[in-house]
Formats: C-alpha cells, sequence, structure tokens
C-alpha cells in the first residue's frame, strides 16, 4: 500500500473546510467534469444512502476511462465533524489504476485558521497491464486529484465569502428568527450526550450533554487501544466510562447507539416497538453489516432473521402472518417503506399490537 499526502492552508475555520471538502459537488467535480486528465472521460454518481454525508454513507462511480469500464462504490468508514473523515472503496471494484483506495482529511485549526491534510492510500490492481498503468500513472493522478479537491474546496470558500459579505445584513435577521422559533426542538433533537443507564434513555437524560449547534465535543468509542470504554471530551476535560457500565450514547449527528457486549449497535429506529439496530464489522477492505432487533426497548439485541422473529413473537398470529406476506428471505427485513418514514417490519409489529 502507498499513501500520497498533500496539505493546503484555508483562511477559513475548520468547520467550514470540513463542510466544503465533505461535499461531493465541490471535491467530486473533477471526476464528473470531462478533462485532459480524465482523458476526455467523466463519472456518474450516484448516492446509496438517503445520508450523503456522515458515517455509513454509500455513493457509486460509474462511467468510463481510456474505453475501460469504471464501476466502485465507496462508504464514509470515519466522520468526526469539523475534524477528521475517512472513505474507501468496498465490494467488488473495477478501477484502472488501483485495486482499492482509502482516503483520508485531518483538520487543525489554529486562530480561525485551518490546516488540511488529505491523502489517499491505494493498492496496486492485478494483471500485467493495470500494473503497468499503475507504474506510469497512480502517483501523478493521485497528486492531480488531492490538488484538484483542496483547491476546489478553497475557491468554493472564498466564493462563499463573497456571497455572505454582500448578504450578511439579511442572512444576521434570518438567523435571528430562526434561533426563536427553533430552540426548543434543538434542545430536543440536536443534543449529544452519554446515556448512562436504560432508564436515562427512556427519559432522554443526557450526562455531558451538549446543544450541537452552539457545542461541540468529542465522543470516542472504538479506538483501537481503548476498545473497553467510551472516553469523552467535554469542557475540555477527558472523561473514561468502561462500556459495561453505560447504556450508550448519542452523536451530533443525530445517531444513537447501544453498547452490547462492549460493541457500539447504531439504533435505526429509537423508542419504536420493534426496535433495530446495525452493527458494522469493519476489515481492511470492506465493511461487513448485520442487523438486530428486540422485542421491547430494553432487552437483548437478537439478529434480525425471519426465524429469530417468529421464535420471539409465536403468539402473534397477525404479526407473522404479516411476515410471510411480505418477506421472503432475511436480508429483506430491513426494507424501508421512504413515504413513511419508518422501517415496514417495525411498521407491520405496530400495526399487529393496537
Amino acid at each position: 500500500m502507498k499513501t500520497i499526502t498533500r496539505k493546503e492552508s484555508f483562511t477559513a475555520p475548520a468547520q467550514q473546510v470540513f463542510k466544503t471538502i465533505d461535499d461531493l459537488g465541490v471535491t467530486g467535480m473533477h471526476m464528473t467534469e470531462s478533462s485532459g486528465m480524465m482523458m476526455g472521460s467523466k463519472l456518474k454518481l450516484d448516492f446509496l444512502t438517503s445520508n450523503k454525508t456522515g458515517i455509513g454513507s454509500r455513493y457509486r462511480w460509474t462511467g468510463k476511462m481510456m474505453g475501460l469500464v469504471m464501476d466502485f462504490t465507496v462508504e464514509v468508514t470515519k466522520w468526526i465533524n469539523g475534524v477528521e473523515k475517512v472513505w474507501e472503496t468496498i465490494g467488488d471494484t473495477k478501477l484502472i489504476i488501483y485495486s482499492w483506495y482509502r482516503m483520508k482529511l485531518l483538520l487543525n485549526e489554529t486562530n480561525g485558521n485551518t490546516e488540511a491534510e488529505l491523502s489517499i492510500s491505494y493498492e496496486k490492481p492485478k494483471g500485467f497491464f493495470n500494473k503497468m498503468l499503475c507504474f506510469l500513472l497512480a502517483d501523478w493522478y493521485c497528486r492531480w486529484c488531492l490538488k484538484k479537491m483542496l483547491g476546489d474546496a478553497k475557491k468554493a470558500i472564498a466564493d462563499h465569502g463573497q456571497e455572505t459579505k454582500h448578504s450578511f445584513a439579511k442572512t444576521a435577521l434570518i438567523i435571528i428568527l430562526l434561533s426563536v422559533t427553533t430552540s426548543v426542538v434543538f434542545a430536543q433533537s440536536d443534543s449529544s450526550g452519554v446515556y448512562k443507564t436504560f432508564d436515562d434513555y427512556k427519559s432522554k437524560k443526557l450526562l455531558y450533554a451538549i446543544d450541537c449547534n452552539t457545542e461541540s465535543h468529542k465522543i470516542k468509542s472504538d479506538q483501537f487501544h481503548h476498545k473497553d470504554v467510551v472516553r469523552v471530551v467535554h469542557n475540555d476535560s477527558l472523561f473514561t466510562m468502561p462500556k459495561s457500565e453505560i447504556f450508550g450514547y448519542k452523536d451530533c449527528n443525530g445517531v444513537t447507539y447501544r453498547i452490547v457486549d462492549g460493541k457500539n449497535h447504531s439504533i435505526l429506529n429509537p423508542y419504536n416497538n420493534l426496535q433495530l439496530y446495525k452493527h458494522e464489522i469493519r476489515g481492511h477492505k470492506s465493511t461487513t453489516l448485520h442487523y438486530y432487533f428486540s422485542k421491547t426497548i430494553d432487552s437483548a439485541p437478537i439478529l434480525l432473521t425471519i426465524d429469530n422473529l417468529r421464535h420471539a413473537f409465536p403468539d402473534n398470529v397477525e404479526f407473522l402472518k404479516s411476515i410471510d406476506e411480505n418477506f421472503k428471505r432475511d436480508g429483506q427485513l430491513i426494507k424501508f417503506d421512504k413515504k413513511n418514514k419508518q422501517f415496514i417490519i417495525s411498521k407491520l409489529y405496530n400495526a399487529s399490537i393496537k
């Protein structure tokens, strides 16, 4: 594996730089527009998840370059707002000069200015022809990509600064009005902190709580050297809690995590009668997802399969009938009803217990 890195200084706060580089409409432009470096080709971008940013977001690039098919999926595997982002190819890839790549963004802010460090790590492809192209073009193309991404971000921030300057009075008034009308909502939905116990989760009581719109802190879990603890940097102090002693936590992306046997399980539908969970197992080149459910919001998660649902609710005839009518395979159980904004399996269960 080889890594190419580029640094760039921005006269803007880290939060703004992160948001700009995180926007594929800005930093993905060089791949969606025909250019000499793209050999006159361009790629099509399709988002595979409803969330276009944040951890777990996925998107697919397809197209041709030099007459060769390109088709690969990328997933964001780490996303710390304003600080760090990591994204990499997953599954089978049809790339030309790499077999796999990972990109990493690190930001460091000092006195309102930010230094961005952007890197590409890649592995060589298989096949003599592709290996020759990799030898000739890979490093050159990496440096061009890094330069374009950071350059496009810098231009976007400069353009935004000009627009902001011209419309400052109008924007300030809008912000004031929005603050007045939505402060109560922020206190409920835009908060982050730790749920010490199940009762805290049930009553939505957060330890080390903040309002994500006006404050910031860091909740660190699943770190390599601290797998058994959750570390919270709050008000410039570090608090360390054994995972065995807390129920879970909520981050500023709006994701709530329940800790089970020392492992993070994101709760997909908090406080639902049939609560669903997602557990990610990250490998070197891919991420495996496992889904779970719990009979009640405080009971232990069970692997989400048709058989396990049958064993969990043997007396709920209506629910079991609905499962037979709507699902043929275990993988279908995680289907989401976009119109009603709920998981179909939860919708069916809720209807069966009315």
